[in-house]
């Protein structure tokens, strides 16, 4: 029990989440906190609200966005360099007379955890007036490591048993989604300002990591041996809508994953869990300026994530996310972008990001973004697109 409980427990104090719940999933969205409910570009809206394919302007004609590729990483305890020198410290060690080092070695990784998430992807937008789409694909993984410690295996009376072996563990548990789909959306204009509706059937294909190894043992990289793994697969909804008043107001509201998914990780030395996809609401509002951009989203229920750990009954993992963030353009040609991302669940530690932009003669755009937890938690996002 007193694992199994640890593990749920580290579950909720590591950063576990790019960009939380929503997964953003463009670079101009990392560097603006997030946001795009509202102020999504015709070109990214399929990652944030379908219902904007369908927002464009008279010269904007097909887009190509390939790739994005976004990374970030939180290891402020610095576990997986301790995790190697554990395996270096108990393998040159005689416990059974000098157990010392290693208790010393295990005191130091008791309590650590580190996250890292990465995501890949590419869409394709072609605006219409008679009805506008969006081709996309995408691929992310969050993983989290925690080096699981037994209370025993830091009592110096343990070792006094020739025959004992470490309790500790180290435990890899994390969720890889490959998702494809098509946007579909449509405007309705009229004199106050013009409405979007939005449509994505897409099919997901799910991957949970259950890696439970004992702590000597540990390596990193054997989470994709498929006995620690998972599969499920299934089809799935975004719908949305938005408002865009001629002043330049857009409103949004955005439900991903309409559909609830549940998938049951292995269980691997007693030990396991349920992943939950379950609806996520997202409304928004923001200012659209030829010069500037600013926007607020606030998702309006919890992601809920992990949950079920077997024999455990504790707080969830849940994530809801509020991200406020700002664009300047420069006529088109650059832009400055700045956000703030915080967690009303109280799970992630805020997040504060930046971006530039460059998109010259409007037919290729490069953006680039960074975001920033704390020390050792950062991340970063790049991507490219075409319009022609």
């Amino acid at each position: 029990m007193f694992k199994k409980t640890y593990i749920a427990t580290a579950l909720i104090t590591a950063s576990f989440g790019i960009q939380a719940a929503t997964h953003s999933f463009d670079a101009r969205s990392t560097g603006m906190g997030g946001i795009g409910a509202s102020s999504a570009d015709y070109l990214t809206a399929a990652f944030h609200n379908p219902a904007l394919v369908a927002r464009y302007n008279e010269d904007d004609n097909v887009g190509i966005l390939l790739p994005y590729v976004a990374a970030s990483a939180q290891d402020p305890d610095s576990i997986m360099d301790q995790l190697d020198d554990f395996s270096d410290i108990y393998d040159n060690a005689d416990t059974s007379t000098n157990p010392d080092d290693v208790i010393q070695a295990l005191s130091d990784l008791n309590g650590n955890s580190g996250h890292v998430q990465v995501g890949v992807g590419g869409v394709i937008a072609v605006p219409n007036h008679l009805l506008s789409f969006s081709i996309y694909a995408k691929s992310y993984a969050d993983a989290f490591v925690v080096a699981d410690v037994h209370e025993d295996d830091l009592d110096k009376d343990s070792y006094l048993d020739p025959n004992y072996n470490l309790q500790s563990q180290g435990v890899t548990l994390g969720v890889a989604i490959l998702e494809g789909g098509v946007a579909i959306a449509k405007d309705f204009k009229f004199e106050q300002g013009t409405f979007y509706v939005g449509l994505t059937p897409k099919y997901q294909q799910v991957t949970t990591i259950n890696y439970v190894v004992d702590l000597n043992d540990y390596e990193f990289d054997d989470w994709d041996d498929k006995k620690y793994q998972s599969e499920d697969a299934n089809f799935n909804v975004d719908f949305g809508v938005a408002y865009a008043m001629p002043q330049g107001l857009v409103f949004g509201l955005v439900g991903k994953n309409l559909i609830e998914q549940s998938y049951e990780t292995v269980n691997v030395k007693n030990v396991q869990a349920n992943y939950t996809l379950n609806p996520v609401y997202t409304a928004s509002a923001s200012y659209n300026h030829s010069l500037f951009t600013v926007g607020l989203d606030v998702d309006l229920n919890e992601n809920e994530r992990y949950d079920n750990f077997t024999e455990i009954s504790e707080k969830s993992d849940n994530t809801q996310m509020a991200g406020l963030g700002a664009e300047f353009n420069a006529w088109d040609w650059a832009q400055v972008r700045i956000g703030y991302q915080t967690d009303i669940a109280d799970t992630l530690d805020d997040q504060m990001t930046a971006g530039l932009g460059i998109s010259p003669f409007g037919v290729f755009s490069l953006d680039l973004a960074a975001t920033y937890s704390g020390d050792e938690q950062f991340g970063a996002a790049i991507q490219t697109a075409f319009t022609f």
